[in-house]
């Protein structure tokens, strides 16, 4: 009988020792997916700033050429309201090289 203590003693202790490392590698496990969840969270963070600091940048750009364009056509406007004869010039040659690129190409 005193055989089947220290065999139920032993078995118990490997059983607590078991339970023991299962608890420490569950813990570790739990501290991984903890870590990878922030480093997951940090990705995103980063990612949602970058793209806002792209989308601000593609506002400041479309903001600069919309105004470069208004200035620019403002200025042709411009020109063809002091020199209507010349602007009707320019628009005859450039219709006539464009209809002599078209004829040549026949």
């Amino acid at each position: 009988m005193a055989n089947a203590s220290t065999t139920n003693s032993t078995a118990n202790k490997a059983a607590s020792k078991a339970h023991e490392q299962t608890d420490k590698v569950a813990e570790r496990a739990h501290a991984a997916v903890d870590g990878a969840a922030a480093v997951a969270g940090q990705g995103e963070e980063k990612l949602e700033q970058v793209s806002e600091e792209m989308k601000a940048s593609a506002a400041a750009m479309a903001q600069s050429a919309r105004e470069r364009s208004e200035k620019v056509s403002g200025a042709v406007c411009d020109y063809a309201k002091e020199h209507p004869l010349k602007t009707v010039g320019f628009a005859f040659l450039a219709g006539a090289v464009v209809a002599s690129l078209f004829n040549s190409r026949r």
